[in-house]
């Protein structure tokens, strides 16, 4: 088996993170390679650096490893719910289907709407494409006809996902997202789901306790993130 690692540096210019994952590896390899990556989203300009491992033979924990210090920051968690009973919010909220020609607007409502929100991706074009892809219902979130966020349904697996949803951030703490939640879970039982599953970052607190309000349940731990501090 030859080591392999992936860094993820997407996210360097515009919040400073960057992402190394540990692919394949022994466990006597496994700190040559924090090092490399380590180096490598130095040299990328990353100030904040996060890694996990998908190496069976090279779990992570927390601790001095290859000349930095590992500490703990989250699991990303794949959770699942029956579609009933539904869950409701104190509004109702429309969601938009997404078309090519309002693209750009639903590209730019995301990245703002996830910037903040930890383990988040800046789309570009490549997932637009994906967005508008057979088997996704991607679109805007309307309040009163007004734009109030965006969602993300992924139909192409065994499970339906809500892949994504987010409110604009002057619409938070208005118990809102529940309505929201509510709204996507009524889409897919429109499209005859019965159960849908979806991942939540542990450390995005308002999103995992709404999940588990709305009786979403831990299914599995897809990765254990830590992030990489300078000794």
């Amino acid at each position: 088996m030859r080591p392999v690692y992936r860094i993820y540096p997407e996210e360097i210019a515009a919040k400073g993170k960057g992402y190394l994952v540990l692919q394949s590896c022994r466990a006597d390899e496994a700190d040559e390679l924090l090092r490399q990556g380590r180096e490598e989203l130095l040299s990328l300009g990353a100030t904040e650096l996060y890694v996990t491992s998908r190496a069976p033979a090279a779990p992570l924990e927390e601790g001095r490893r290859a000349g930095c210090r590992l500490v703990y920051v989250r699991d990303m968690l794949w959770m699942e719910r029956g579609l009933e009973p539904p869950v409701a919010g104190q509004e109702r909220l429309e969601l938009e289907p997404l078309e090519r020609s309002r693209g750009g607007a639903w590209l730019a409502l995301h990245n703002a709407c996830f910037f903040d929100m930890p383990n988040s991706a800046t789309y570009g074009p490549r997932d637009l494409e994906r967005a508008l892809s057979p088997g996704h219902d991607c679109g805007f979130v309307r309040r009163a006809g007004e734009l109030a966020g965006v969602y993300e349904l992924d139909l192409t697996g065994e499970l339906p996902e809500i892949e994504g949803i987010a409110l604009k951030e002057d619409l938070r703490g208005k118990g809102l997202g529940r309505a929201l939640l509510g709204a996507a879970m009524e889409r897919l039982r429109e499209r005859g789901c019965g159960r849908c599953g979806l991942l939540v970052a542990t450390d995005n607190a308002p999103a995992f306790s709404l999940y588990r309000s709305a009786g979403f349940q831990a299914a599995e731990v897809r990765s254990r993130w830590f992030q990489m501090l300078a000794e």
